[in-house]
């Protein structure tokens, strides 16, 4: 005859587990934590080191030797369109002379303080970054920037930037991303698409 080899009713314990009768040694013991998994490395926001390398594929940070000559290309669009102004009122000064000072005070704060933000807020580009096939955009996804970026980047442009020896201006060369102050201020950046 066969001897059971299970646990006998002498050995399970009064719930009817077998395990009571087993020695301390041989009871199942709980599973070892997995050991620790290496540490992810971190996570980082700057800019490659690669010195040719842009914001996105096909597209660089704006050179400052470029933004420079856009500006300057801007610089005498305005000072054209200021002239003009100033013509217009001198051709009504002889029938209206008060008319013309108006004229000659709106047209020209207008056009200083229009110019840029209007470009912006087109397309990004003024008629002098668009020689270079750059633009302004938002520096956290590259979107067209708006109302409030564009005032205060002018903002920036006129005033912040050359406050304390013309830093803000020099910072293109410090910037990694070739940011000048204003463009930190409105929280843009100038890039170019590559042909």
């Amino acid at each position: 005859m066969e001897t059971p080899t299970g646990p006998t009713p002498e050995s399970a314990d009064a719930s009817g587990s077998p395990s009571a009768a087993l020695p301390p040694s041989a009871a199942p013991q709980p599973a070892a934590p997995p050991p620790p998994a290496a540490p992810l490395p971190p996570v980082s926001w700057l800019v490659p080191e690669d010195h040719l390398a842009g914001p996105a594929p096909g597209y660089l940070f704006g050179g400052a030797g470029e933004r420079l000559i856009a500006y300057i290309v801007d610089s005498l669009i305005i000072s054209g369109l200021v002239i003009l102004v100033l013509i217009v009122g001198a051709v009504v000064f002889a029938a209206l002379p008060a008319l013309a000072v108006a004229i000659w005070i709106v047209g020209c704060v207008a056009v200083v303080i229009v110019y840029f933000p209007y470009f912006w807020l087109k397309n990004g580009q003024t008629p002098g970054l668009k020689l270079f096939h750059m633009r302004v955009v938002r520096d956290s996804d590259g979107g067209p920037i708006g109302f409030g970026a564009a005032i205060l980047r002018l903002i920036g442009l006129y005033v912040i930037d050359g406050l304390v020896f013309y830093i803000g201006f020099v910072w293109i060369f410090i910037d990694k991303r070739k940011r000048c102050w204003h463009d930190l201020l409105a929280g843009t950046v100038v890039v170019k698409k590559l042909a």
